[in-house]
């Protein structure tokens, strides 16, 4: 039986009794802790041990090294730029969070916080840790291979264990894998969500704060209502790369509330963003007026040849 690790978080705060309640919480929400009274130590920690840290939680104004600094020169690196950033401030306008948003936070955590909301923040950072691990751990050079072979192809899958097999496939291809199969990620596990098993926002916030995704995602799926719906992927390659069609079979939703939204944007909640990610991490991500499709294209690699076979070179590939 596979154990499921113990995910740690960095907790960075210059008042003491700040830091205190914040590695408190952090503890009783079930998280190993580092935490650090400065910035600069905590940054020459993360520097130096970049694979000890899951997510990082940073107080955002602090003297030396504030909040903002850690997360920008995090975003610089390659060893750390993937790991999720909770800001926590005091000062959460929406000014306040595009600057955050562009800089790359993952939420903003506004003082005072309950212990139940951190939690589900965590929680919610964390499963994307281990998204992000399955989708590294599926990719290989077969993957890539098989991309260059195909010119186009229809998949239907219809959980998340089969979505996340497609991405680490069809990622491969791309100059940057890792960010094109989280993007691709999310876009079908909104379609097996909020299209096929037609989870509203309101639903998923709700089981993400009670820790009960897992349950509301299977119940739904033991629906015959939903149970039966598949996500159609059509894949075709073009001079520049791959274009590809996901289409799920639910009643659609409200597209420009999720495309269109203020910068910033759910950016404090626990869920919300995947759209917006998703249209960061691809190219030209467009969705129907309905919301039941979403077309999208990612570039693919420049081929390597080795014999007759064009295999995909992929950025982390070329920096090992």
């Amino acid at each position: 039986m596979k154990t499921q690790r113990r995910y740690t978080i960095l907790a960075v705060d210059d008042d003491e009794i700040n830091l205190m309640i914040l590695t408190k919480c952090v503890s009783e929400a079930g998280y190993s802790v580092m935490s650090f009274e400065s910035g600069k130590e905590a940054w020459e920690y993360l520097s130096a041990n970049p694979k000890s840290i899951d997510v990082a939680l940073l107080d955002k104004m602090m003297p030396e090294m504030s909040g903002m600094d850690i997360l920008k020169r995090m975003k610089d690196s390659d060893q750390l730029r993937h790991i999720p950033v909770i800001i926590q401030t005091g000062d959460a306008g929406v000014t306040q969070m595009r600057e955050g948003l562009e800089s790359g936070a993952y939420y903003y955590l506004t003082k005072p916080f309950h212990p139940n909301i951190l939690a589900a923040i965590l929680n919610s950072a964390t499963t994307e840790c281990a998204v992000r691990e399955e989708l590294r751990n599926q990719a290989s050079a077969d993957h890539a291979k098989f991309m260059w072979l195909m010119q186009d192809g229809e998949f239907t899958i219809k959980t998340h264990a089969e979505a996340s097999v497609l991405a680490a496939t069809l990622s491969q291809a791309s100059l940057y894998p890792e960010f094109v199969a989280v993007g691709l990620m999310e876009l079908l596990s909104n379609a097996i969500e909020h299209g096929n098993l037609e989870m509203g926002y309101q639903i998923k916030n709700k089981s993400i704060s009670a820790n009960r995704l897992s349950e509301e995602l299977a119940n739904r799926t033991a629906n015959p209502i939903y149970g039966l719906r598949v996500v159609h992927v059509h894949i075709e390659k073009t001079p520049s790369g791959l274009h590809i069609a996901i289409r799920d079979e639910g009643k659609g939703f409200d597209v420009d509330k999720f495309t269109q939204q203020e910068p910033g944007g759910h950016l404090e909640e626990p869920n919300g963003r995947g759209i917006a990610k998703a249209i960061i991490m691809l190219d030209d991500v467009r969705y129907n007026a309905n919301g039941n499709e979403v077309h999208c294209n990612i570039s693919m690699a420049p081929p390597k040849f080795v014999g007759d076979v064009a295999i995909g070179i992929s950025a982390s590939s070329r920096n090992n």
